[in-house]
């Protein structure tokens, strides 16, 4: 991966998977457009809250098995945003087609995240449904 900062709000980042038996790349420059009423109200219920207000982080280990690490923070100091995206493989790399329509960004300059470390995810937590519930802003 590389990020390049191009100014106090705007960077360039690249990033090529290794070890794929096919190129996977994403390639953009990303711009922050500064703080706006709409996304300082991220209110309970807005996409914004439901993508940023994250206290667990899931993966697998090299063992492939599903782990969790806890996380805070303060609520997410969110921005408008663009980009130009000149290449993105990810989601076709995992056999997702992304519509064709504008991608939905934010941005933040800073937030300080305290993370626990990871541990197994116990298996009756594994398989139980999460309820989900949320209501796009405009």
């Amino acid at each position: 991966m590389r990020l390049e900062q191009r100014s106090e709000r705007e960077f360039s980042f690249y990033s090529r998977r290794r070890f794929s038996s096919q190129p996977v790349v994403f390639k953009a420059r990303y711009r922050g457009l500064g703080p706006t009423r709409k996304l300082v109200e991220n209110r309970s219920g807005t996409l914004e809250h439901f993508l940023t207000e994250r206290y667990c982080l899931f993966t697998r280990n090299r063992a492939g098995q599903p782990i969790r690490a806890n996380i805070h923070h303060v609520p997410w100091p969110l921005e408008e945003a663009e980009a130009e995206i000149e290449r993105n493989d990810l989601a076709s790399a995992i056999g997702i087609s992304l519509p064709n329509m504008e991608p939905v960004l934010h941005y933040s300059r800073r937030l300080a995240i305290y993370i626990w470390p990871a541990e197994l995810v116990r298996p009756s937590l594994a398989s139980r449904p999460v309820p989900v519930a949320v209501t796009p802003s405009g």
